[in-house]
């Protein structure tokens, strides 16, 4: 019955404001995206480590990294504070877990804009989600941005469903899935800390690459730069991504956090072209371009005050 209080309590300061710190949610979600637009040009950096062993030290080094700064945080209570992320916190980790593994693959099978952009599904998904769990209103500005950016993606996956780049597409759009259902996790809880989520997708992260490696033949042992490659991956670009985006989602409605955190859709096809000359297609270009539109209509046009009743019991509580 905890959880129950906890909404209650919710929804009575709801009432009067229901994001009180948007000008502090705007920014943070943004500073995330840029943080994740990183893993493109690192990953085509690394020499010759697989998919399935780059996943496995991201994992890794990520639950290693956010396990210190629970334990740091909780001290003697971080047991406590696990249980108090309840089931939101379970399913979170399992759905952001799926991100983790088609996001990878993506990169490994399509080109960095194609697997970006693709992430451009996550808002359609989220905000379906966040309308049936959450009881979160979406405003017609956010549905107009939703359907440029759907035209964008269509435009943009044309071409590439037909050839080589569709099974990395596929593996983006799984990613936008399991992003989505994080997130709708993080906002049903908004009062409760949702790093433990995180700690549990880079758990199971590591056990599903942990299965891809010994079912693929590989090994776990790296080249020493793939190694740090790999690992930075998993502490400097998700890491300090997640941690802003959790901050971030206790401020902003589900369908806005998405968008905004996507700016890492901008920056990360320049960064890999101007680093390695890899160039998206013509079609590429233009879909991104309607999905960039889309972000900016969200984070300039969007509302200043959605109706958000987040003291509803949600199936999670």
């Amino acid at each position: 019955f905890k959880y129950e209080q906890c909404l209650i309590t919710e929804s009575l300061e709801a009432q009067e404001k229901s994001f009180p710190n948007r000008k502090v949610g705007v920014p943070l979600a943004l500073l995330a995206g840029i943080c994740w637009s990183m893993a493109g040009l690192v990953y085509r950096l690394i020499d010759s480590a697989s998919a399935w062993q780059v996943l496995f030290y991201r994992s890794a080094s990520l639950f290693m990294m956010l396990l210190v700064w629970l334990l740091i945080r909780y001290r003697s209570v971080l047991v406590s504070a696990m249980k108090d992320a309840g089931l939101p916190a379970l399913i979170g980790g399992i759905c952001l877990s799926v991100a983790f593994t088609g996001y990878i693959l993506a990169l490994d099978n399509t080109s960095v804009a194609n697997a970006m952009f693709a992430l451009g599904a996550a808002p359609f998904f989220t905000a379906v989600l966040a309308r049936v769990f959450l009881r979160e209103a979406i405003s017609g500005k956010a549905w107009l941005a939703m359907c440029i950016a759907a035209l964008g993606l269509g435009i943009m996956t044309s071409g590439e469903l037909k050839g080589d780049g569709g099974l990395g597409n596929l593996f983006a759009i799984v990613a936008a899935l399991g992003f989505s259902g994080m997130t709708i996790s993080i906002r049903s809880q908004a009062g409760n800390d949702m790093l433990p989520t995180i700690l549990y997708a880079s758990f199971f992260a590591s056990v599903i690459s942990t299965f891809g490696i010994i079912s693929s033949g590989s090994q776990f042992i790296l080249l020493p730069i793939d190694m740090v490659y790999s690992m930075s991956l998993g502490i400097f670009q998700i890491g300090l991504g997640f941690l802003l985006f959790t901050q971030a989602a206790h401020h902003l409605p589900a369908v806005e956090l998405t968008l905004l955190s996507l700016t890492e859709i901008i920056l990360g096809p320049i960064l890999v072209w101007i680093a390695i000359g890899e160039l998206p297609t013509s079609a590429t270009m233009i879909g991104g371009i309607l999905i960039c539109t889309a972000i900016v209509i969200a984070a300039i046009l969007g509302t200043q005050k959605i109706p958000h009743t987040t003291g509803v019991k949600t199936p999670f509580s």
